[in-house]
């Protein structure tokens, strides 16, 4: 399945209803910036901008909630990665975060974009539907990290979009008896994305301590708990410190 028919899967179930009476699917706008640090600034640096600069202008100028984090590679291999920091941010929708945007390259925030960018050397945007599949026990604060696993995954041949809303059923049953309490979201690249990614989304799975990674990393590999049947084909995951750097939070679709 490509990620077209995938979106279109997935709009035809917010849009016409669920795919299961008592299911809702839940998706959010969302934008990701991969970025290098300029000569002799590091994360804090960037920290302080978005507490001090960012988080300011955004309370006072933009209309509709956002959310945003500091994405900092930790588990990854040299020759995948080429960039320092990400950003992520997340809106109700795409509606949401093109006003963000419209408010961005406003005159009003033109001494906070150029501040962002004597920091930040930034090689990517792009835009992303983001598809909630599990719902985090514990709700993500403003200042604290938590630990992002994400892979690129496809559907198997002849796997629909039902099938995977069914089996997120049983994954889900699954990663509660594992006591995992983070959350687990698709992200379905859309503009800006690189052409050349071949699967049909990334897959985000997200830890609130090493501690509770590694126990699902055990069980996972030893079985201790019977896994549910796969459904997707996912390469190696990288694993982010994910730093909340902005935290407003907005009623899902």
């Amino acid at each position: 399945m490509n990620k077209l028919n995938l979106i279109l899967g997935i709009t035809f179930s917010l849009y016409f209803g669920s795919l299961f009476a008592d299911d809702h699917v839940i998706s959010y706008g969302m934008e990701g910036y991969q970025c290098n640090y300029k000569e002799g600034v590091n994360f804090d640096d960037v920290v302080s901008f978005t507490k001090d600069d960012l988080n300011p202008y955004a309370d006072e100028n933009w209309s509709v909630p956002y959310s945003g984090f500091y994405l900092t590679p930790f588990l990854r291999s040299g020759d995948e990665l080429g960039f320092d920091v990400a950003w992520v941010g997340f809106t109700n929708n795409h509606k949401d975060m093109g006003i963000v945007q419209d408010s961005w390259f406003s005159d009003e925030a033109s001494a906070t974009f150029a501040k962002w960018e004597s920091l930040t050397d930034c090689a990517s945007q792009g835009y992303y539907m983001a598809i909630e599949a599990r719902t985090p026990k514990i709700q993500f604060e403003e200042g604290k990290n938590t630990f992002w696993a994400i892979r690129s995954c496809s559907l198997n041949d002849g796997k629909t979009v039902q099938d995977l809303l069914e089996n997120d059923k049983s994954w889900n049953e699954y990663m509660d008896k594992l006591g995992h309490t983070g959350g687990v979201w698709r992200w379905v690249p859309v503009a800006g994305t690189s052409n050349s990614f071949e699967g049909d989304f990334f897959l985000n799975i997200s830890f609130n301590s090493w501690e509770e990674y590694g126990s699902i990393q055990d069980d996972s590999f030893w079985g201790v708990t019977q896994r549910p049947e796969s459904i997707l084909s996912c390469d190696n995951p990288r694993v982010y410190s994910a730093f909340n750097a902005r935290n407003r939070p907005f009623e899902s679709n």
